[in-house]
């Protein structure tokens, strides 16, 4: 292959690795905040990434970048770099660099989990869903957060903020506290009901996918596991 070709190849490997890199940021950078706690009287938790592009979440672990970009970084160094010392060195690191962060996903995603965890699709009308996700408490019990989320294809998003929190059943909590069901019943608002039938009617803003008025049924919820 003409050394010529080879610098070319090695420059579209690079520019590609830049996109995995950038891809990588707009992908956390499009949600509110990554991860973050949620405190609340005697409860603490951690919440999922919230708002932004639903499809886009899967390239916002940041170590997945790093490695993609590691690689081809060492395509590009073997075939642009002529001195076999220089070459052999910029291979190095970028090995070094894209197996450490393989390996810290990989214990990442074997160790214990405290980010709450989507659970099931609650109810849904043409344009909107509403999402249940699990979130495990820090020495507390842990909520069920009630989420909303466009139905837009690829372009859907989920809102920046839970319209209700339950906390969850094991908490032996009554069931005034427990998540009963929900229905849309209008195009900007949702019935949520306990499981002792107490509903709540909660309106929210179609592009926001949020309300001002979120139902609370953790905060001040019984919880013998935070005493």
């Amino acid at each position: 292959m003409k050394l010529t070709l080879r610098r070319w190849l090695a420059v579209g490997l690079l520019a590609v690795a830049s996109m995995a890199v950038a891809v990588t940021v707009l992908a956390n950078v499009d949600g509110v905040g990554g991860l973050a706690w949620c405190e609340g009287d005697g409860l603490l938790c951690m919440s999922p990434k919230r708002g932004g592009h639903i499809y886009l979440r899967p390239l916002a672990h940041p170590l997945l970048g790093i490695a993609l970009a590691a690689g081809l970084g060492a395509a590009a160094a073997h075939l642009a770099v002529r001195h076999r010392v220089s070459r052999v060195a910029s291979q190095a690191v970028a090995a070094v660099v894209g197996v450490a962060a393989l390996l810290l996903g990989l214990l990442d995603s074997l160790g214990p989990r405290f980010e709450a965890s989507r659970e099931a699709v609650l109810a849904a009308s043409p344009d909107f869903r509403l999402v249940s996700y699990r979130s495990p408490g820090f020495f507390s019990s842990g909520s069920v957060l009630l989420r909303l989320q466009s139905r837009e294809g690829i372009a859907s998003r989920e809102g920046s903020e839970s319209l209700a929190c339950f906390i969850e059943e094991s908490s032996g909590a009554g069931p005034e506290w427990l998540f009963g069901r929900a229905s849309f019943v209008d195009n900007d608002e949702i019935a949520l009901s306990a499981k002792d039938g107490t509903t709540w009617r909660v309106r929210f803003d179609r592009k926001a996918l949020s309300s001002v008025e979120p139902v609370d049924r953790c905060t001040d919820a019984p919880d013998p596991a935070a005493d």
